[in-house]
């Protein structure tokens, strides 16, 4: 684990995780590391090929010295409580680092952040904002982590990249809590052993609005006010505000529907606590629960495979491939092809559930679906036809789009030769995502590729492709992949949309 202090160290630690395709995890933490920070690592380590933990404690959002001097501090705990998970580098700079003597440049957070947290806390997202704004740009990662608990801040880093068009996606993961059912949080070691015991009214009080919402109670200010009878019968502590909020805008609501948020905020003698709990149907996990709370685009689930070193390798493994040299019918070297976009197309790999599989790479790059979506052309358009999709947003969030070879071929078939050693590189890219479990095969040459070295059937095991589609135009079968494990997969074999003079009918009813 390397210990990173500067900014110009941090950068080139970046850059060299960059040349090497691997995809980069940041998880920002102020210190004094707990259960709900180890989450984060957890997450991050499944889903990116290299983390970065950042330790700083941003003074510009604390909106009082007296609770600046008092957030602890322990560095060399930290180091230890991370070095067990063997996360890449931690990145802990001091202040003047990050904040020069000249700084005078912030980030306004916009509406956002103007009530709850930011109604209590002078200047607190902007110095929020302008810190993780900072760290973006320093580490460069490819998804960042934030925690559940920080609702507000979470949707004010969403506004952040989003506005900004920063390259960087967002994972937000469930609130950890105690076996008590106090959030876990760093100012929790602040509290005395009554006080903690008092501060349990947080989750208590959330937990009877929940239990009143799922017996079908939706006026929200009735909830509101059985929050308020909760902390009223716990002297020790002072509730602040509490608030049923839509979780776009945290504007309030009247009726309570699945993802609204609870937000509360209160003080425990002098620690001041947060808290907030996401409406939704009984049984809901806490995954899900957030996925009702936060649609927008740039929030992928805990659950991604994010592309990372795999797809990397796969990427220049194509790009270096010649097998093919010896044909004159084949156009080296590799052209556009599925690898090549996947970072910017698919950031979350286990979401296609379906397959498409053309012939090769066209002889335009232009044409390629990827390079230019919105273009559109003849291939695209038979496509978008044949599925029964409307739009490529629609077709990307059901199918990917590959080829039986990456190169292109001139002529009306491409050697039999030429398709085998191009379905190394088919299946290397169809691994890559593993929810795979509908294809759609346009084409002889596709189709005698699928089943001599997908299906791993030999000749005389399958029949002509004419023989197959018949007068209805297309055909299907449920068969395994051995390259693909043990799922079982529909397979749907179709005319190509531009090759040749026949073509299929829409088969969008049976990928229904």
């Amino acid at each position: 684990m390397q210990t990173i202090s500067t900014v110009a160290e941090m950068r080139t630690f970046t850059r060299d995780a960059q040349a090497r395709g691997r995809s980069l995890a940041l998880v920002p933490t102020m210190g004094a590391l707990h259960e709900g920070h180890l989450s984060l690592v957890r997450h991050a380590k499944k889903q990116c090929d290299v983390v970065v933990v950042s330790i700083f404690v941003n003074a510009s959002q604390f909106d009082s010295r007296e609770d600046l001097m008092r957030y602890p501090r322990d560095l060399e705990k930290d180091l230890d409580t991370l070095r067990p998970f063997k996360v890449d580098a931690v990145f802990a700079p001091r202040t003047e680092e990050m904040y020069s003597e000249q700084f005078s440049v912030s980030v306004e957070p916009g509406e956002i952040a103007r009530p709850l947290e930011g109604a209590c806390r002078a200047g607190h997202f902007r110095g929020v904002a302008t810190v993780v704004l900072k760290l973006f740009n320093i580490v460069r990662p490819t998804v960042a982590y934030f925690g559940q608990k920080d609702f507000q801040q979470a949707l004010v880093v969403r506004r952040l990249v989003e506005d900004l068009n920063l390259d960087v996606r967002l994972v937000i993961s469930p609130i950890v809590r105690d076996s008590d059912e106090l959030a876990i949080s760093s100012r929790n070691a602040l509290l005395s052993p009554e006080e903690r015991r008092a501060a349990l009214v947080l989750s208590r009080s959330l937990k009877r609005a929940e239990e009143f919402a799922q017996a079908g109670e939706a006026q929200a200010e009735f909830l509101r006010a059985e929050i308020e009878k909760t902390f009223a019968a716990e002297p020790r502590a002072e509730l602040e505000y509490a608030a049923l909020v839509d979780p776009v805008r945290l504007e309030p609501v009247e009726q309570v529907t699945p993802g609204c948020v609870a937000l509360i905020a209160a003080r425990v003698g002098s620690v001041r606590l947060i808290d907030n709990l996401i409406f939704g149907p009984p049984g809901a996990s806490p995954d899900m629960l957030l996925q009702l709370a936060l649609t927008a685009r740039l929030m992928i689930p805990t659950a991604a495979a994010i592309p990372g070193f795999k797809t990397e390798a796969v990427r220049r493994s194509i790009e270096a491939c010649r097998e093919c040299a010896a044909y004159t019918s084949i156009l080296m070297p590799p052209r556009d092809f599925l690898s090549q976009y996947i970072h910017a197309q698919y950031p979350d790999l286990n979401a296609p559930q379906g397959a498409v599989i053309g012939r090769d790479a066209p002889r335009n790059p232009d044409n390629y679906l990827y390079r230019d979506p919105a273009a559109g052309n003849r291939f695209t358009r038979g496509l978008f036809e044949l599925l029964g999709v409307k739009s490529f947003d629609e077709f990307r969030a059901r199918f990917i789009l590959t080829d039986a070879i990456r190169c292109h071929g001139t002529g009306p078939h491409i050697p039999a030769k030429a398709l085998g050693y191009c379905s190394v590189n088919l299946r290397e890219e169809l691994r890559l995502f593993p929810n795979l479990r509908l294809f759609v095969v346009l084409g002889d040459d596709a189709y005698w590729q699928f089943q001599r070295f997908m299906l791993e059937r030999q000749d005389g095991e399958f029949p002509p492709f004419e023989d197959l589609l018949g007068s209805q135009g297309w055909a299907s079968e449920q068969a395994r992949a051995p390259s693909l494990g043990e799922r079982i997969l529909r397979i749907f074999y179709c005319y190509h949309p531009t090759y040749g003079y026949k073509r299929s009918p829409s088969i969008a009813a049976m990928l229904a």
